[in-house]
């Protein structure tokens, strides 16, 4: 990892290369750019921004979540998640807000409203309600399955 800021990239203390492959558990307060590979998991009260080149196998419990590369697993999100034109995301979402660009692929179940900090990736009110979450697919107008 390298703890220098390259231009443009100042909000991120903390960038994993993209020639780097790192397995484990992240924690941290502040923001990180994923170029390269990750697997494990990732808890932050900042910013994660997969970037076009970033692969994650992670489960990720974050404050603000980007993602332009490849992410599967289950991400629970405080206030808002971006899912650009190049995502491609396989897994849960449970998330304050959420911007999905026409392009971006995403396969799971997304919950959006407001998060505890001790949620988990279950909506068994939702399931109880008789409810499902809406989902949105890159263009399409959301639907209630």
């Amino acid at each position: 990892m390298v703890d220098t800021p390259r231009s443009g990239t100042e909000e991120f203390a903390t960038i994993l290369g993209s020639d780097a492959t790192f397995k484990g558990e992240l924690a941290f307060q502040g923001g990180v750019r994923i170029d390269g590979a990750f697997e494990g998991s990732i808890t932050t009260t900042g910013k994660i921004h997969v970037s076009r080149e970033g692969r994650l196998k992670a489960e990720i419990k974050a404050g603000t979540l980007i993602v332009e590369g490849q992410l599967e697993g289950n991400a629970t999100v405080k206030e808002r998640t971006e899912l650009r034109a190049t995502c491609r995301y396989a897994g849960d979402l449970k998330t304050g807000k959420l911007q999905v660009v026409e392009g971006a692929t995403f396969a799971g179940r997304c919950e959006v409203g407001a998060v505890s900090a001790t949620s988990d990736h279950a909506s068994p009110t939702a399931d109880a309600a008789g409810m499902r979450p809406a989902v949105s697919v890159a263009g399409a107008p959301a639907q209630r399955r």
